[in-house]
């Protein structure tokens, strides 16, 4: 009966049916009430089916129908976790999904839930697969709505922390022995690395998952949500991923879910395509060797199937190549090859989703865009270095000749085994393109991967090996509040302080021996005999011992409380042996004994207190040593570093014996960051102790090892937040920057440093300069009032605290801004000696940024009223007015060559197409025509031709169309610029095409009588001589007077000028002016007459025979006429070398006889004849080189 009118309830709820059936037809008044009697009829419900059939219906009841009855009644849903049936459980976490999804706020409560599920070894597979997809959703509802919350709370980071522990559970379950849970964690790692990665515009998101959170829309500064350790997340995840489809073990179920995740990765994430396309490559060639024939059959068809899936995606196209070739390989034809290529863009399927694209959706997508600021962001990177695959690849590619292929095949041939393996039998396919590029590149390929697999690396590839932290960003934080849930009637928080109570009032053994003074009547002492206390302690020790080994009986009986609480006793009150016992025991499963560990340290803690009868005074020693023996053992044996800080963070007494410990474990490489994590928590959560704690965390920050200080100053500067501590990290600080004030280091910097011993002790070094500073920098960006400290701590330092100190500023200055009002007051109240600082400070900021109006205001009346260094104008030249930059530039290029040419990038960059840093004042004509007009007196010419050679490398700017107008204004001027004539020739010597331009200035040049200044007239000639024969006709339009000038400074002008001349026709040669001939044909007879010899015909005579016979003689004859000539030339050039030679001779004969005549020349001592003897060698080499002249000539 009671059946039925359950039955009835339900049916009259939810299928409206009528009737009465003998009066069980029950009215309810409020959807509270049916809530109510549906629960309490699943509770008395046996069937399994039934149960749940009665928690659907209270499910849509609370969530879809009246979602504010969920939390009235989430606690009394919660308590089914505890049913025995695997099905009620998974539609527990079923329905925590679906009510977080409706309420984000219900993620504080329910997670504990979840991880408690997740943690139970004895768990049901089913229940635990469940438990992973209730995660794969709810991992991104917690992250979008703690990032969506304007305000941050304490629930929201104690949740992020449980999510992050069961994020944590479910990737080591990649090792899991169960394949399907394998498969499970593969789908959640297939999430975890979308949601951790940025969406870029050419992501293929599905339309359910279109409104999933992303990476790029994290804010970067979020107190919560660490954006760098999610990205490194995200890239680690990937990674792992792609050595798991890389094992060789890997079944063929999980492969082909891998597969299936890599091509959705590909797809969603196109930068990862590369590295999605190379696994495919890798993984076509090395197959797992333990699959069956079929199962390789299947795992082909897959990996077939995706990519294809990957062709048509519109990213792919750059693979095209790879994917083709391994499509081929795998059995595709040319036909269906095609056919899933990636259409353009433009296609109509893209067209249609922008069209649907709503406006939110868009104003989405540009907040995602805003935070994109660093050139690397996330996951989303593109891959800026070839892998080893590609390297290797293409150093065997040039190898694989014939020759070489032949040799391996035949050397291969030896190893072939008798029949025919399973494995290649089924992968094999004949190769359709044998010999064309393509296979011998994609054959290449296979190779590459087979070597680098087996872990050869090319011979060109630069190995960069660094150490990763591993799970670096994994913080485990325990949560010391109950789960306040109904069972039995009971909260689990009652039943914990039941078991407190029943700790406390545990019987001691004293009592029992009131008991045994009793039984006197009985004479049992007349029977029985008193133990030694060797025996006593060694019964005492076995019955211990007994206790402990009882372990699995003791948790199949369900009594394990009241046996951690009995050997708890026992080794509290008598100690000793029984400590190091129960030590030891703890210590060989400290994950599942753990619970005994902290039991102890509590009882010992209360015995402490004197919450416990006194056999002894109470002591904290016990409690000391049981803490810190645990402490250490944990340090050594706890590989996953959660349970040393759990230990910490819940001992109820941190002695200076732990916190020393403490300390030592921050040190240690593979601790620091949990370790300090703990310290942080430590100072957050104990305000009673918060100084000690603080202290020993500013201490780290004084580390000698840049690692451990650099992570103690990260956590430094999170606290430094709080109101409370400011004052105390702040003057830390101070305390540390001061100590550069001492001209030795300090005997505190030498203690940390154990490498400063003998004379090192007495000198700064770099690593002890930073040491010092690296807390205070770190605090600068935060609180701008520091800088004044540092300048004046700046000013009294030695140059090489200095020259530290500018090294390490970049970082803290660009926190800072420039737009900072301290640093602008520092600029402008500058220190007397802190110039450089400034000026360090000012680069710093306008590296990458135009100068702020205000930081310009400041420098400028820095320099025109206190410091007339010009270098104080270099960082802000941009923000400065055109007049201000020119008067500026005679002592800008008389600086440093290094200097200079910074300069005249910061006044030419933006011309290079990088507008970063602002507009330039001056255009690079502008910059070329200043430097031109530069007095002479205010700077030395030689500056101006270096700087002007600076203009003229950067070859992007100073093009010929900018030379070329330089050229035309430079004309203009009068007087023309000095350095005039060097422009032009080194203008026409970069780009000759400015021929024609050139001859038109120089045309000009005569019009305006360029022989009146001397520098530009020897320009002038100078590049009529360069240019030639084009400066011909220039030359002739010369006055006869400068011509015959010309003649006199380049003689080799005359003659082809002449020659020139002569070839005009009788029309031309009249319109060349008379007295140019003369001077043409004057300056052409002198050198003639000059030369005298026996065999050579006067030239005049020869010019007048020359003119009679041109007329008579054509062109043939002229020709022989020239090449008679030049043999005449070269024959009076020989006899002149001849007449040389002898000349030469003739000295040599002389210089002999003299020689000759030295040596005969008695000497009186012996010393004398030695000196004779050098002096009379030393002409004779003199004479050797006379010798070798001749031959040389």
């Amino acid at each position: 009966m009671a059946t039925d009118s359950r039955r009835s309830i339900a049916s009259q709820f939810f299928m409206d049916e009528e009737g009465d059936t003998g009066g069980q037809s029950l009215k309810l008044e409020t959807l509270s009430d049916k809530v109510v009697e549906l629960l309490n009829q699943a509770h008395l419900l046996t069937k399994d089916s039934q149960k749940i059939n009665n928690l659907k219906q209270v499910q849509e009841l609370i969530v879809n129908r009246d979602s504010n009855l969920l939390d009235s009644f989430l606690d009394e849903m919660l308590q089914f976790q505890n049913d025995k049936s695997a099905d009620v459980k998974k539609f527990v976490v079923g329905f925590i999904e679906e009510a977080c999804k409706k309420d984000n706020e219900l993620l504080s409560n329910v997670v504990l839930h979840l991880n408690m599920m997740l943690s139970d070894v004895t768990q049901n597979v089913a229940v635990v697969k469940k438990v992973i997809l209730c995660n794969t959703q709810l991992y991104k509802v917690a992250l979008k709505w703690i990032c969506k919350s304007k305000t941050i709370r304490e629930e929201m980071e104690s949740t992020w922390d449980v999510m992050t522990e069961m994020k944590n559970k479910i990737k080591a379950m990649l090792d899991s022995e169960n394949d399907g849970i394998r498969t499970h964690v593969i789908k959640f790692l297939e999430m975890l690395i979308v949601v951790l990665s940025n969406r870029t515009p050419d992501s293929e998101v599905p339309k359910k998952l279109d409104g999933d959170v992303s990476l790029d829309q994290i804010p970067q500064n979020h107190p919560i949500l660490r954006y760098e350790d999610l990205k490194n997340e995200g890239q680690n995840t990937f990674e792992n991923l792609l050595k798991f489809i890389a094992s060789p073990s890997i079944t063929s179920v999980n492969l082909m879910a891998t597969m299936g995740t890599m091509t959705t990765i590909g797809k969603q994430r196109p930068s990862l395509m590369s590295k999605v396309v190379q696994a495919f490559e890798a993984l076509h060639v090395n197959l797992p060797p333990t699959l069956a024939k079929s199962q390789v059959s299947s795992v082909r068809k897959n990996l077939k199937m995706q990519l294809l899936s990957l062709l048509r995606h519109p990213s792919s196209a750059e693979f095209h190549a790879q994917i083709t070739t391994l499509l081929s390989d795998l059995g595709a034809s040319q036909q269906e090859i095609s056919k899933n290529i990636a259409k353009p863009v433009e296609s109509a399927k893209r067209t249609r989703t922008e069209e649907e694209t709503s406006p939110s959706t868009t104003k989405k997508a540009k907040v995602s865009e805003e935070p994109a600021e660093p050139s690397t962001s996330g996951v989303v990177v593109k891959q800026s270095k070839t892998s080893d695959t590609d390297i290797m690849a293409d150093e065997i590619k040039p190898l694989l000749n014939v020759e070489n292929v032949a040799n391996i095949v035949l050397l291969s041939m030896v190893a072939l085994p008798d029949t025919m393996p399973v494995h290649f039998q089924a992968t094999y396919t004949p190769v359709e393109s044998a010999g064309t590029g393509q296979q011998i590149k994609h054959l290449s390929r296979m190779m590459a991967t087979q070597f680098v697999a087996a872990g050869f690396k090319p011979t060109l590839a630069k190995t960069d090996e660094a150490g990763a932290s591993g799970d670096g960003d994994v913080k485990d934080k325990e949560i010391a509040q109950g789960i306040q849930t109904l069972v039995g009637g009971h909260t689990v928080g009652q039943q914990k302080e039941e078991k407190k109570k029943s700790a406390q009032a545990m019987i001691p053994l004293a009592t029992t021996t009131k008991g045994v003074r009793r039984i006197k009547l009985f004479k049992l002492a007349e029977v029985t005999k008193p133990l030694s206390e060797a025996q006593s302690k060694a019964l005492t020790i076995s019955a211990v011992q007994r206790i402990l080994n009882a372990e699995k009986k003791v948790m199949m009986c369900g009594i394990n409380e009241t046996r951690a609480k009995i050997i708890i006793g026992l080794v509290t009150q008598f100690g000793e042996e029984l400590a190091n016992l129960l030590k030891d025991f703890i210590f060989e499963d400290l994950r599942n004994r753990s619970d005994l560990a902290f039991a102890w340290i509590y009882q010992e803690y209360a015995k402490y207190q004197g919450y416990m009868p006194k056999f002894r005074e109470p002591s904290i020693d016990n409690y000391d040593k049981c803490l810190c023996d645990l402490l250490e053992g944990v340090k050594v044996r706890d590989t996953r570093e959660g349970l040393f800080s759990h230990l910490i963070l819940q001992a109820p007494l941190l002695t200076p014996k732990a916190l020393e410990i403490l300390r030592e474990y921050c040190e240690e490489e593979s601790h620091v960051y949990i370790g300090m994590s703990t310290l942080r928590d430590l100072v957050l959560k104990r305000p009673a102790d918060q100084y000690n704690y603080l202290i020993v965390l500013l201490d780290l920050a004084f580390h000698e090892r840049p690692d451990v200080r650099n992570q103690a100053v990260q956590f430094t500067k999170r606290l430094y937040e709080k109101p409370n501590l400011k004052d105390s990290i702040e003057s830390f600080a101070l305390e540390c920057l001061k100590n550069l004030l001492h001209e030795k280091p300090s005997q505190r910097v030498v203690d940390r440093c154990p490498n400063l011993l003998g004379d090192n002790a007495e000198t700064w070094t770099e690593e002890t300069i930073k040491m010092c500073l690296t807390l205070y920098l770190a605090l600068l960006p935060m609180n701008h009032k520091l800088i004044h400290e540092l300048a004046t701590v700046y000013v009294a330092t030695s140059p090489l605290i200095k020259r530290t100190v500018l090294r390490v500023l970049e970082n803290p200055v660009r926190g800072m801004g420039m737009s900072s009002p301290e640093l602008l007051l520092l600029v402008e109240n500058c220190p007397k000696g802190a110039e450089t600082l400034i000026t360090r400070m000012l680069h710093i900021l306008t590296d990458k940024a135009p100068p702020s109006p205000e930081l310009v205001k400041r420098v400028r009346d820095l320099y025109h009223k206190r410091v007339s260094d010009v270098r104080f104008l270099i960082p802000v030249l941009i923000g400065l007015e055109k007049k201000e930059v020119i008067a500026a530039l005679p002592k800008l290029i008389k600086l440093n060559p290094i200097v200079v040419k910074e300069v005249f990038h910061r006044l030419l960059m933006s011309h290079q197409g990088d507008n970063s840093a602002g507009q330039s004042p001056l255009s690079p004509a502008e910059l070329l025509i200043a430097l031109h007009n530069i007095d002479s007196s205010k700077c030395d010419m030689k500056s101006i031709i270096k700087a002007t050679s600076l203009c003229f490398n950067e070859r992007t700017i100073y093009t010929q169309e900018v030379l070329a107008v330089v050229m035309q204004q430079l004309m203009e001027q009068n007087p023309i610029p000095t350095l005039l004539m060097r422009t032009v020739i080194q203008s026409l010597s970069m780009y000759p095409r400015l021929i024609g331009f050139v001859m038109n200035i120089l045309q000009r040049l005569i019009i305006k009588q360029v022989w009146k200044q001397k520098k530009i007239w020897e320009g002038f000639v100078k590049c009529c001589q360069r240019t030639k024969p084009q400066s011909f006709q220039v030359l002739l339009q010369l006055p006869p007077q400068q011509l015959k000038n010309v003649f006199e400074m380049t003689p080799d002008l005359k003659e082809p000028l002449l020659e020139h001349v002569k070839a005009f026709t009788m029309h031309q040669r009249a319109h060349v002016p008379k007295a140019v001939m003369q001077v043409l044909e004057s300056e052409d007879q002198k050198p003639a007459e000059m030369k005298t010899d026996e065999n050579v015909v006067p030239k005049k005579i020869e010019d007048e025979k020359k003119q009679e016979k041109v007329s008579h003689l054509g062109q043939e004859d002229i020709y022989k006429q020239k090449i008679a000539e030049e043999r005449l030339k070269q024959q009076r050039l020989l006899k002149e070398r001849l007449a040389k030679e002898r000349q030469l001779k003739q000295e040599e004969e002389e210089k002999q006889k003299m020689q000759t005549e030295q040596k005969n020349v008695s000497v009186e001592s012996e010393e004398k004849d030695a000196e004779a003897a050098m002096e009379t060698n030393e002409p004779s080499q003199e004479s050797q080189q006379i010798k070798e002249e001749p031959m040389e000539t």
